[in-house]
């Protein structure tokens, strides 16, 4: 059921340097302020290892393709001194069981008066011995770290590759009243990939220019700005 997800063979772990897991555009802008929590389809620096040679998401073909960019290109057309930050989680989402113990790699995330939390996370979470009741609750407390005044408006997506998470995250949303983003049609679309751009096949498969410019578009039907 999860074959898209099987293929996905970019590690979770060492997807950026140690103490570069929040990135910050625009901290002084007095716009707009929105925080993306996410994994390597958010951000990832360079790898030589997978054949991935740029500083953004996975697998755009140029930063501003990819969805964060995208988004907020649309945001800055209503907010022109926008500002967003980069929460990358892909450690979290590996161990999230235990997810506690890297709060402290997020606290200048937790500190950014953000006004939206866009939470595009999930692919990670190993499927061998998954389990849903501990995602919830690790979710809900990475939500409530990460928001810690209540205030800021959060949106979640699902999986861009089907995951056992999914069903996790939509019944968060119900129960929140949280919009949510459905993204796993799109991980069983080639056409929304990076295929033929690289041989690693785990980069290839992450959304490509298309993909990205979907999932953008999903999420900026969700801000409502």
């Amino acid at each position: 059921m999860y074959e898209q997800l099987k293929k996905n063979t970019v590690s979770a772990q060492n997807q950026l340097a140690s103490g570069k897991y929040v990135r910050i555009e625009n901290p002084d802008g007095k716009g707009k302020k929105v925080l993306f929590v996410g994994n390597s389809i958010t951000f990832h620096e360079p790898s030589l290892q997978v054949g991935w040679t740029l500083t953004c998401g996975m697998s755009a073909s140029a930063p501003e393709k990819d969805y964060v960019h995208q988004v907020m290109a649309r945001i800055e057309e209503k907010s022109p001194d926008a500002s967003y930050a980069i929460c990358q989680v892909s450690h979290w989402e590996h161990d999230y069981k235990n997810g506690k113990n890297v709060y402290e790699d997020f606290v200048t995330a937790r500190e950014y008066d953000k006004g939206v939390i866009i939470m595009r996370l999930v692919d990670n979470c190993p499927l061998d011995g998954f389990d849903g009741k501990a995602l919830r609750q690790a979710y809900l407390d990475l939500v409530d770290f990460l928001n810690p005044t209540g205030k800021a408006k959060v949106i979640l997506t699902t999986g861009f590759w089907k995951h056992p998470g999914d069903e996790v995250i939509l019944q968060i949303a119900e129960e929140k009243g949280w919009p949510c983003v459905y993204l796993g049609d799109l991980g069983e679309m080639d056409e929304m990939k990076a295929l033929g751009r690289f041989e690693h096949r785990g980069v290839a498969i992450h959304p490509g220019d298309l993909g990205m410019e979907t999932i953008a578009e999903r999420i900026w039907q969700k801000l409502e700005l």
